[in-house]
C-alpha cells in the first residue's frame, strides 16, 4: 500500500456549519488586539532599577522589636489565659470513683450435642442417595453436582448455626439466620428432587 492508497482510505469528516464564522471571529479579535497593542504608551524604565532591586534583596530585614515579640506576647497570653481558667474554673461536688473486680468462672468444658436429625431430612437425604445410585448418569449432570454441593454447605451453615444457638439462646439474628437457611435448603432441595424424578 502506497501513500496515495493510505490518503485514499483515510476517512472524511464534515465540518461543524459555523466553523467558518468562528474562524473569521479569532482573525477579527487577533486583528483588534494588535491594533491596541501598537496604541498602548511605552514606558522606559529608569537606569538604576535593577541596582535598587539588588540592593534591597542583599540587605538584612530589620523588623522593630514589637513586631519580633509579638509572638511570645501572644504565647503570654494564652498560657495566662489558660492558667487563670484553671485557677478560677467552678469547683464541682462529684467525685468520680473507679472501681474494678475481676471475677473467676470455673467452667467445665461441655460438648455441645448435634442437633437432631428430622425424620423428613433422613427420608430426603435417604431418596437423593438412592436415585444417584439408581440414576448414576442423572448424578453426574453438572447442575445435580452443583445442588448437591449447595446441599452440603447449606447443611454445614446450618449445624453451625444451631451450634451457636446452644450456645448463645434464641439470639434474634441466629434466629433469622436459621429460618433462611431452612429456606435456601427446601428450595435446594425441592429442585435436586426434581431433577431426579425427571
Amino acid at each position: 500500500m502506497d501513500l496515495s492508497d493510505a490518503i485514499r482510505d483515510l476517512p472524511e469528516y464534515e465540518p461543524r456549519a459555523d466553523l467558518w464564522d468562528r474562524i473569521e471571529g479569532d482573525l477579527r479579535a487577533d486583528g483588534a488586539i494588535d491594533r491596541v497593542l501598537g496604541d498602548l504608551p511605552v514606558y522606559e524604565p529608569r537606569s538604576d532599577a535593577w541596582e535598587s532591586v539588588a540592593e534591597r534583596l542583599e540587605k538584612p530585614v530589620v523588623r522593630p522589636l514589637w513586631v519580633r515579640s509579638l509572638r511570645w506576647a501572644a504565647a503570654a497570653v494564652v498560657l495566662l489565659v489558660g492558667g487563670l481558667w484553671l485557677v478560677l474554673k467552678p469547683a464541682s461536688d462529684e467525685k468520680v470513683t473507679i472501681a474494678y473486680e475481676t471475677e473467676v468462672v470455673e467452667t467445665e468444658l461441655t460438648v455441645v450435642p448435634e442437633a437432631p436429625v428430622s425424620s423428613a431430612d433422613r427420608n430426603v437425604e435417604t431418596f437423593i442417595n438412592e436415585q444417584c445410585e439408581q440414576q448414576v448418569v442423572i448424578c453426574q449432570k453438572p447442575e445435580v453436582k452443583e445442588l448437591k454441593q449447595q446441599l452440603d454447605e447449606l447443611n454445614t451453615r446450618k449445624a453451625t448455626v444451631e451450634e451457636e444457638l446452644a450456645v448463645f439462646g434464641n439470639d434474634p439474628a441466629l434466629v433469622q439466620a436459621q429460618i433462611k437457611l431452612e429456606n435456601e435448603r427446601a428450595e435446594v432441595t425441592k429442585e435436586l428432587v426434581r431433577l431426579l424424578m425427571i
